[in-house]
């Protein structure tokens, strides 16, 4: 056997492995409105929130970081909003609100640099994230 094979082979199942991950949905806030299902909502908010949400516990953080967050402050107050024309009840409609709220606080603490805000507004969302995802999903 040659050796390119074994690298195709490994090439072939990385490509597989990383298809199989959920779907990524780099959906811009204005576009978040056109959304048609809850699963599609949370697909892109998953996918500009996850990489920011792991930054989260951070002593300081790069003006890139702080650009990311305030892109992740506008995409999660639209996708909150969104999220409670596929309502599960009041307790989602509850969570849906918090997450919009502390996004908003992610948006204000990013514009001002403020690392400390930012980590526990990161944490924050994370949380309501976890929570909403163990009562709904």
């Amino acid at each position: 056997m040659s050796e390119p094979f074994p690298r195709l082979c490994l090439a072939l199942l990385l490509g597989l492995a990383a298809a199989c991950g959920p779907p990524q949905r780099d959906v811009p806030a204005a576009d978040v409105p056109k959304l048609a299902s809850l699963s599609e909502l949370m697909d892109a908010q998953a996918t500009v929130a996850d990489p920011q949400m792991k930054k989260a516990g951070a002593a300081t953080y790069a003006d890139a970081d702080y650009a990311a967050f305030t892109e992740l402050s506008s995409r999660i107050q639209a996708t909150s909003v969104k999220a409670k024309e596929f309502s599960k009840g009041p307790g989602f409609d509850k969570l849906a609100d918090q997450l919009h709220e502390t996004a908003a606080k992610l948006g204000t603490a990013s514009a001002a640099k403020d690392a400390k805000g930012s980590s526990d507004a990161l944490a924050a969302m994370k949380a309501t994230c976890k929570e909403c995802h163990s009562k709904f999903k």
